[in-house]
């Protein structure tokens, strides 16, 4: 999947919740908002079983504006969107997800459904979204994007 895709599927549901205007959010530091990002995906690389990931990568992003024209500075409102990859060998793909899927649920996390042997949400306390999904093999995607934040 290509780099702009995958961010399409971090902000189109940013879109969706809302992230509005600055003075109503919560206030965070950039880099407090990407080590929880990275403290994420670390618990769920651990819950996995994999070693290490193949690649990574957790980036600060300007949160979409109000009328949905375009983006925000993010020096004026931001989020965190983290792409990982885990490699797993062919055919463990749905049990990976279930030792997440496992884990997510331990930790409170809220599961967006059931799930499938495919993929599998959730959205944790502090309303940071992750998205693990079986890929092009060998391997599956976590997607995990935070809420819009004002710099503090």
């Amino acid at each position: 999947m290509t780099r702009v895709r995958w961010l399409a599927l971090l902000v189109v549901p940013m879109v969706l919740a809302g992230c509005g205007g600055g003075d109503d959010l919560p206030a965070m530091s950039q880099k407090d908002a990407t080590t929880k990002v990275e403290n994420y995906a670390g618990i769920t690389l651990a819950a996995s079983g994999i070693a290490v990931f193949s690649e990574s990568a957790a980036n600060v992003t300007g949160c979409p504006r109000d009328n949905g024209r375009g983006i925000s500075d993010p020096d004026d409102m931001f989020y965190v969107q983290g792409i990982y990859r885990l490699t797993v060998p062919a055919g463990q793909e749905a049990a990976t997800l279930g030792k997440v899927r496992g884990e997510w649920q331990r930790n409170g996390y809220t599961l967006e459904s059931a799930g499938t042997s495919a993929e599998v949400g959730a959205t944790t306390g502090d309303t940071y979204r992750l998205e693990l999904s079986a890929g092009q093999p060998p391997g599956v995607r976590l997607l995990i994007s935070s809420p819009c934040y004002r710099p503090d």
